[in-house]
């Protein structure tokens, strides 16, 4: 008994398998009101900043932005911050283009750690043509644990 077209039938059904298998994972990510990002914002992100320069920056008119998703922003974020969550920046364009001049400078943070939320959203935001976005080095949690003005519930 020759095992190389059984060998070709099995190698064949396991493609199919993942072919499928990658298909409906697609659709299922692209049907989620937050799927993942399936590639990542190209381009560099914005330079980061120190929450003390980031401090002194707001007081001087910057915008913070937060990159989190929104039950997080809900949760606790920085007094003042926009919720612009990553997944959602789309939606969010118009929104961002009235309210924010291109010339005013944006400060973009998220989870901190190993979170690329800010990072990328500072990408997206300086392709869209704003012209100086930071990321916040260490994210919301540096904020809060400088003591800084922090508040729960919706924007501003």
């Amino acid at each position: 008994m020759n095992a190389r077209p059984r060998l070709c039938h099995t190698l064949v059904g396991a493609a199919a398998i993942i072919a499928a298998g990658v298909v409906l994972g697609l659709v299922a990510n692209g049907v989620a009101g937050s799927g993942l990002p399936l590639a990542r914002e190209s381009g560099r992100p914005g330079e980061t900043v120190t929450v003390d320069a980031a401090r002194s920056a707001q007081r001087r008119g910057a915008a913070l932005i937060d990159a989190r998703p929104r039950e997080d922003y809900l949760s606790g974020h920085i007094d003042g911050a926009i919720s612009v969550p990553f997944a959602s920046r789309q939606s969010e364009r118009d929104r961002l283009r009235s309210e924010l001049p291109r010339t005013r400078r944006l400060i973009v943070y998220c989870e901190g750690g190993d979170c690329r939320a800010a990072g990328d959203l500072s990408v997206w935001l300086l392709a869209e043509g704003w012209r100086d976005v930071r990321v916040l080095e260490g994210g919301y949690p540096v904020w809060e644990a400088a003591g800084f003005p922090v508040r729960t519930g919706g924007s501003p």
